[in-house]
């Protein structure tokens, strides 16, 4: 295997919930995951001036990757594990984003 580069990309869908992908160098999507609002009885603010979107990017050199989120009380921890070890992560704070 060689080293390559991975983009995670968590952002605001438009459908009320958070899309979570994982791109490779070529832009090619090499896993994803959607959260919905109503699973966790979130509600997001009726209007915002920017959605509200994180990204961090990795190099590894890895033959599986697996996109985990987990919830607690406060937001979101969106994983990205390489075979089997994490690799990054983003969490994604209800309060930074509007979310009750």
């Amino acid at each position: 295997m060689t080293m390559q580069t991975y983009r995670l990309e968590i952002r605001e869908a438009e459908a009320n919930g958070i899309d979570a992908d994982v791109y490779n160098e070529d832009g090619t999507v090499e896993a994803s995951t959607r959260v919905a609002y109503d699973d966790f009885d979130l509600d997001p603010p009726g209007s915002r001036d920017d959605e509200p979107n994180a990204t961090t990017e990795v190099t590894a050199d890895v033959t599986t990757l697996d996109l985990q989120y987990e919830r607690d009380d406060a937001g979101f921890a969106f994983r990205l594990l390489g075979d089997r070890d994490e690799l990054t992560s983003i969490r994604i704070d209800d309060e930074e984003w509007g979310l009750a």
